[in-house]
């Protein structure tokens, strides 16, 4: 079949949500019979890349740092811009038939220089930061199709919105949610790290309110975690919470709690595949139009940006949901029509697709050249 290079980076810095999106892709397209690498560069990216699987190409060039909250480097968005010529080298050495970059540190320089090296080029993206020189832009996210995107080709192809949300196979086949009248227990999640300490912030804020006392608080502890020592501390300084490590299913987790406190990254769309009504909070800027727009269709309830918690806002958030039964069944029945669990496969389906149409015009081209020929 194909062979397919994913570039994506994670780490405690950055979060983990543009790699595990991208092994989402990485192994539909192995399903389809490709041939699948990856390069990449920080620790905790690349464990969880080898922990599925896949073979990684690692780059010489020198690590300049990333801000989680700004979603760019210091340089200002043209890290990859360093990385091109070596890019290159491994495009044409490894034969890459398509090449994925999910990667907020690109330039038009740097597309423009890439494509000529693959047959499709496609960016993995969350923002529309300018007209991209790709072949396939990809934004699963639910403002996907309300920033204004422009193409840059004629033949180019938008996969925008939910239904190509690039969701892991796990949430694929989520049972209809029984939305239970009490609220017994509360998922607290960051993702996979918590730069800004806000999972110990959560819950004092929640344990401080003592009628929430007999709820059960199940937190999740990410791999990328630098603050796992507080965070266990605090399941020693209170009653009724459970935490999760190397968790293999997080599906499950989801399934079995009532209500969740979420960061507003690619988690929210998982929450929604298992119908679980979520109290969101930012913590970088790509996710502050999706809070919005997601709070303002009514699939969770927007807490705003985290360094301006108000533990009163929380508790009432937490109140109103345990208060409000027939609120949380409307909210969980909109969740669980927003995600099918489909949209990676869809992606995939598109992109060969577009190999398959771009190799039978190459295939045309050919005949036609060679009866000019014989003529």
């Amino acid at each position: 079949m194909y062979k397919v290079c994913i570039r994506a980076d994670g780490g405690c810095n950055i979060g983990m949500g543009h790699i595990m999106r991208c092994i989402s892709l990485g192994k539909m397209f192995e399903q389809k019979g490709c041939e699948v690498f990856f390069i990449s560069k920080y620790k905790e990216g690349k464990e969880a890349i080898k922990a599925n699987g896949f073979d990684i190409i690692p780059l010489t060039v020198e690590d300049k740092g990333y801000n989680i909250e700004l979603g760019f480097t210091y340089e200002g968005g043209k890290h990859l811009e360093s990385e091109k010529e070596e890019l290159a080298n491994i495009l044409k050495n490894k034969k890459v038939d398509i090449f994925i970059i999910d990667h907020y540190n690109v330039t038009e320089d740097t597309f423009m220089f890439l494509k000529s090296y693959v047959s499709i080029l496609a960016y993995i993206d969350d923002v529309n930061a300018f007209t991209y020189p790709v072949d396939v832009v990809i934004n699963g996210n639910i403002t996907g199709k309300h920033i204004g995107y422009k193409s840059y080709f004629k033949e180019q192809q938008f996969l925008l919105g939910p239904s190509y949300n690039l969701i892991r196979e796990e949430f694929k086949h989520t049972p209809i949610r029984n939305v239970f009248e009490k609220v017994k227990k509360i998922m607290v999640t960051t993702g996979a790290s918590d730069s800004f300490g806000v999972t110990g912030q959560l819950i004092d804020m929640v344990r401080s309110e003592n009628l929430f006392n007999e709820i059960e608080l199940h937190v999740i502890m990410g791999n990328s975690f630098i603050n796992k020592a507080e965070i266990k501390e605090k399941q020693s300084k209170y009653k009724n919470i459970v935490i999760y490590e190397n968790i293999e299913k997080i599906s499950k987790i989801m399934l079995n709690c009532d209500i969740a406190l979420s960061s507003c990254g690619s988690t929210l769309y998982e929450l929604c595949a298992c119908g679980v009504p979520t109290l969101g909070f930012i913590l970088a800027k790509n996710q502050a139009f999706i809070a919005e727009k997601m709070d303002e269709l009514g699939y969770i309830k927007n807490l705003g940006w985290y360094y301006n918690f108000k533990e009163e806002e929380i508790i009432r958030g937490i109140k109103f949901f345990i208060n409000n039964f027939e609120s949380r069944k409307e909210m969980v029945e909109k969740q669980q029509n927003l995600v099918d669990g489909r949209g990676t496969e869809r992606v995939v389906g598109a992109i060969i697709k577009m190999m398959k149409e771009k190799e039978g015009v190459t295939h045309e081209k050919k005949i036609h050249t060679l009866r000019e020929t014989m003529d």
